[in-house]
């Protein structure tokens, strides 16, 4: 049975990851103005690449898009696999990088989170058998006592 205080600190961690989830958000907004500020930049740039062959690749700008969409939408397996993408047409794009490392932390807390969750579930489900299985014998025996036997 749970006491007060792991009730407590259940809702304490669950407020610390909506914290760090805002902020994680806002550092979103962040880079999404700063993206935004890079591409405008880059638009009079028409054709550079022919003239410069050393200069840096760009992502598309549909997959960088693409996975903030996923950032923002907490989807971090797709977001993860975007960003792997990113870097790969960006290799040192510190952004992505970034982001790389923040994903793996809270896909790493998510997986923390659901063993929790299925731990509980299993423990309630084998309390909730053995009370079922102790009410049968009971059941069985005040039969047993009804009949004389």
């Amino acid at each position: 049975m749970e006491t007060v205080n792991e009730t407590e600190a259940g809702k304490g961690g669950k407020d610390a990851v909506i914290a760090k989830q805002e902020k994680i958000d806002d550092y979103l907004l962040q880079d999404i103005n700063k993206l935004s500020e890079s591409l405008d930049d880059g638009e009079g740039d028409t054709n550079d690449e022919d003239s410069n062959p050393k200069k840096d690749t760009r992502a598309p700008l549909e997959l960088m898009a693409e996975f903030l969409r996923a950032e923002m939408g907490r989807d971090y397996h797709l977001a993860k696999k975007l960003c792997q993408m990113i870097l790969i047409y960006e290799p040192e794009n510190l952004e992505a990088k970034e982001f790389s490392l923040l994903i793996e932390e809270m896909l790493l807390k998510e997986e923390a989170q659901n063993l929790e969750e299925n731990e509980e579930e299993s423990e309630e489900d084998s309390s909730t058998e053995s009370e079922e299985s102790s009410e049968d014998m009971s059941d069985e025996s005040s039969d047993e006592c009804k009949d004389g036997s």
